[in-house]
């Protein structure tokens, strides 16, 4: 399946070489701007910053972990410090979403999310968010986030997926106002973050289908509390009408619910796969950043 031979190109390889594959080389440079003779200096130049201005105690300063920020920067030392005083300061306050939570115990949450991997460096991965799947009375809204969270932590380990970033699709269908009353500004606040103002991925863009006029001024009201980003003007409210969600997204990297032609594959199948190929360095890898493995 295209699945495991995805996890373990992520699994198998070891440190700084995992995150620097010859397939991604010529993409690295047009999409991130990374220059291979360079690579080691502005990797120095970013740990040097971390440590004169002290704004932020990164959980690792490693080279692989560093890049992961360049990458989702143009490979700019002064942006990708930003970004990762950002992700430190989102760790810091929401500890609950990160320390000890199990990963592979996520893996309840089903379909709720779900990932296409066709990767395309107009699409990069296409990440799934089923909102109307979720049962309040059933998951806190927090797993949610951390259902999220744990995905982008995981694909992240993908040299590819560091390159190509990503594209959000989020399905609004059977979202009721029970779902809504659980959707409190604090866990907005959270989602956003992680879907691109707090995280290492390049969010190509975000595309909301499946909404009525209600969601999509609750969307807009969230908006305020967001940092201000290039990346809200790369969201597209479609409501019902696919075709116009076609225009920004081949059908080629879609699935068949929503017009396309591939299969999705959840998270509870993702964590599973990893579960069974997991090796050592992504036990190392995980338990790094606060995950209990």
């Amino acid at each position: 399946m295209e699945i495991n031979k995805i996890l373990r190109e992520i699994l198998f390889k070891a440190e700084l070489e995992r995150h620097i594959v010859s397939e991604c080389e010529y993409q690295a440079r047009i999409l991130c701007g990374e220059n291979p003779d360079k690579r080691l200096h502005i990797i120095e130049q970013l740990r040097d910053l971390i440590l004169e201005r002290g704004e932020c105690y990164p959980p690792r300063l490693d080279d692989a972990f560093l890049l992961r920020f360049l990458r989702a920067r143009n490979c700019i030392p002064a942006r990708a410090h930003r970004l990762l005083a950002r992700y430190c300061k989102f760790r810091e306050q929401n500890p609950h979403l990160w320390r000890d939570v199990y990963w592979y115990g996520l893996a309840r949450l089903g379909n709720i999310f779900e990932g296409v991997l066709f990767d395309r460096p107009d699409v990069g991965r296409l990440i799934i968010g089923r909102l109307g799947q979720w049962d309040p009375d059933v998951f806190a809204a927090d797993d949610l986030v951390r259902g999220c969270l744990l995905l982008l932590e995981v694909g992240i380990l993908q040299p590819k997926l560091q390159v190509l970033g990503g594209t959000a699709l989020v399905d609004c269908q059977g979202m009721t106002l029970k779902h809504m009353r659980h959707l409190t500004p604090s866990i907005a606040l959270q989602a956003m973050n992680v879907m691109g103002f707090a995280f290492p991925l390049q969010q190509r863009s975000v595309h909301i289908v499946n909404c009525s006029r209600v969601i999509e001024n609750l969307f807009y009201l969230f908006k305020r509390l967001a940092p201000a980003d290039g990346l809200w003007k790369r969201v597209y409210f479609h409501g019902y009408d696919y075709s116009s969600l076609h225009r920004y997204l081949d059908q080629e990297c879609l699935p068949e619910r929503y017009g396309g032609h591939r299969e999705a594959v959840s998270l509870g199948e993702w964590l599973t796969a990893i579960n069974q190929y997991r090796k050592e360095d992504f036990d190392k890898d995980m338990s790094s950043i606060g995950y209990a493995v």
